[in-house]
């Protein structure tokens, strides 16, 4: 029989050690299997997280789709209060149009098994249970917050102090109204000056010099001051259900935008070349700062532009230089717009297009010929006709009721009208042969108007804008402070055998407009706008005095030369009233009434008086944009930009 050794027992001692790796690696396993519970855990939150965004986007962008056109329907019934333009429907119209309900029904999600859990299906399938998520900052359904000085308390809270933008002002009925439905209205005003406020408020309440957003439409530089006023209105989207929400606070901004720019129309833009082919003077033309167009065409150079806007559509011949970048046409082209930001460090590039910058809309107000007329009454206008209006705002009213023959467009009678110092309208009818002396009779040198031909007989009435403000006190009237925008036109009503209807465009029989002795305007401290649906003639230099300082809260520097701000908005506008070829040199912006796309304008087709070609020779431009609301005219064109952006939370 074999015997076994005391030392044989050694095999049986490895039990333990196998025992603790078998142990060892359950473990492991177990760690294993918890840290990919956690990872699935995790990887579906940041899933939720992802459809929470691509959700809050979709609803974003539709908000901005929908407001303005609920904001116009607003000021078109006079701001009273309606469903179809309430903050409640603006937020169902979103909810809808983004899709926001879309997910799978209560119903499945129980016969599948589904409920309670984590899911990234972060709709609902009720649309007013959708609508529900939307509230004001106190958590009002159907409301918002209005950034308005009723407001502050709550905006003083800490969540959002310090993180919204200035507050406006406005009568206690408007501020009210404003949490229900959008009000934009030239009554809103700014009231505190704040460091975001570049211009005293006291002197520039409904427009200030405010910074640009950070946003990729590149009107002006993101933080670069320009003239606007900004309206804005908070709220909060809870989004999901109550296990898996999450809430966002919100600023809905709509800034009020008047034209500024160097180049700015709602039209095509042709810029670079003449109608006749010819190419502009790069040594003679200049432009600082944006060119904006509902599209535009670039042709060579970009004579100095450091960025172009347009809405729908901008082409380049050539590759331009805009501010140190070259951009070439392809700059939204997949790839190209991502390299360009990849060498600029920056989303924020020097040419953009509105229609392709996400969650924002640019939307210029109407204009075209109709801004050009004035109706008898304005009570008959709404809110907002009266808002997009040019004509309509002037303070004085020069009608043409007489003529010299129905052949013979030279005006025999007058009706001008004005405010008094009194805020009430005052009126004088100069009637030839009786009070209305001619320029060399006793008197006539002190009348701002007179009657006379151009070189190819055009029949005209003659302003002289250096005896305004002289004629209108001994009138009893206010000053050119107040009477700052003068409106020409023509009345049949009283003399329908001699007095013309005008024709648009004017024709060659028509009365015409004649500014002479404009020269010095520094004593129109609030500027000099003039609106006809007639031909002007700009009869010898205009605006050509630079006052001693800029005016005092405009927020520009005392070595800036400060020129009065003048507007002048007609059917046709002609430089010089003979076929002499006179230099012409523009200085300020250019832009177009004109509103259809198919049209093509060319900013610099400058014509002369009487041969109607242009010299583009003769032409010399130092285009730039507004630096202050002190140097906006009384009459301007305005834009809207709606935009939305979060409010940090910590």
């Amino acid at each position: 029989m074999k015997r076994f050794s005391p030392t044989s027992d050694s095999g049986y001692a490895s039990l333990p050690i196998v025992t603790g790796l078998a142990v060892m690696f359950t473990l492991s396993l177990t760690m294993l299997f918890k840290t990919a519970l956690i990872n699935r855990e995790q990887a579906a939150k940041s899933q939720l997280r992802v459809d929470y965004r691509h959700r809050e986007e979709a609803l974003l962008r539709a908000l901005i789709a929908t407001f303005p056109e609920k904001a116009i329907k607003c000021m078109k019934a006079n701001y009273a209060e309606g469903e179809s333009y309430s903050w409640s429907n603006i937020f169902a119209d979103a909810v809808a149009l983004s899709a926001s309900s879309q997910r799978l029904s209560s119903e499945a999600l129980q016969e599948l098994g589904l409920e309670g859990r984590f899911s990234a299906d972060v709709g609902d399938d009720n649309e007013q249970n959708v609508k529900s998520w939307i509230t004001s900052l106190t958590g009002e359904p159907g409301k918002v917050t209005p950034g308005t000085t009723r407001y502050s308390d709550v905006f003083a809270l800490p969540a959002y102090a310090s993180k919204v933008p200035p507050l406006l002002d406005a009568n206690e009925m408007m501020q009210t109204a404003d949490s229900q439905r959008p009000i934009v209205s030239r009554q809103k005003r700014y009231s505190t000056q704040t460091s975001d406020l570049l211009a005293d408020v006291s002197i520039h309440p409904t427009y200030n010099l405010i910074p640009y957003p950070n946003i990729r439409f590149g009107y002006a530089a993101p933080g670069e001051p320009f003239v606007a006023k900004r309206n804005w209105w908070a709220f909060t989207v809870t989004y999901g259900n109550t296990t898996t929400s999450v809430a966002r606070h919100y600023v809905l901004s709509l800034y009020e935008i008047p034209s500024q720019m160097p180049i700015e129309a709602s039209t095509f833009a042709s810029i670079g070349t003449h109608q006749n082919g010819t190419a502009w003077n790069s040594d003679a033309v200049n432009i600082e700062g944006s060119v904006y167009g509902s599209q535009l065409s670039i042709s060579g150079s970009s004579y100095g532009a450091t960025r172009l806007a347009g809405r729908s559509g901008i082409e380049m011949t050539t590759s331009l230089n805009l501010g140190g970048v070259i951009v070439g046409s392809d700059f939204d082209a997949l790839g190209e717009r991502e390299r360009l930001q990849a060498e600029r460090r920056s989303e924020m590039l020097p040419v953009a297009l509105s229609a392709n910058s996400g969650r924002l809309t640019f939307l210029p107000m109407p204009t075209g010929s109709n801004y050009l007329q004035r109706s008898h009454s304005s009570n008959t206008l709404t809110a907002f006709e009266n808002y997009i209006a040019g004509g309509q705002l002037c303070t004085i009213t020069v009608e043409a009721t007489d003529m010299v023959s129905y052949q013979d467009q030279t005006p025999t009678q007058i009706r001008i009208r004005y405010y008094k110092i009194d805020g009430n309208i005052g009126e004088v009818v100069l009637q030839r042969d009786s009070n209305w002396p001619t320029v060399l009779e006793p008197g006539g040198s002190e009348v701002p108007f007179q009657t006379e031909l151009t070189n190819n007989n055009r029949s005209c009435l003659t302003f002289y804008p250096s005896l305004l403000d002289a004629w209108l006190i001994k009138q009893g009237g206010d000053g050119v402070g107040v009477n700052n925008s003068i409106h020409f036109s023509v009345d049949p009503s009283l003399a329908p055998l001699n007095v013309r209807a005008v024709s648009s465009p004017p024709t060659a029989d028509d009365t015409c407009i004649i500014i002479r002795q404009g020269k010095n305007l520094t004593n129109y401290v609030t500027g000099l706008s003039i609106v006809t649906p007639l031909r002007v003639y700009v009869g010898d230099d205009l605006n050509a005095i630079a006052a001693p300082n800029p005016p005092a809260g405009s927020g520009m520097s005392a070595s800036n030369a400060f020129y009065p701000p003048l507007s002048i908005y007609a059917a046709e506008l002609r430089v010089g009233t003979t076929g002499f070829n006179r230099p012409i040199e523009h200085h300020g912006q250019l832009g177009s009434l004109a509103a259809n796309s198919s049209s093509i304008w060319q900013p610099l087709d400058m014509k002369s008086g009487s041969d109607d070609a242009v010299h583009a020779d003769s032409i010399s431009a130092d285009l730039k944009p507004l630096r202050s609301p002190a140097e906006l005219p009384p009459i301007h064109p305005m834009n809207w930009l709606v935009v939305i952006e979060e409010i940090p939370q910590e």
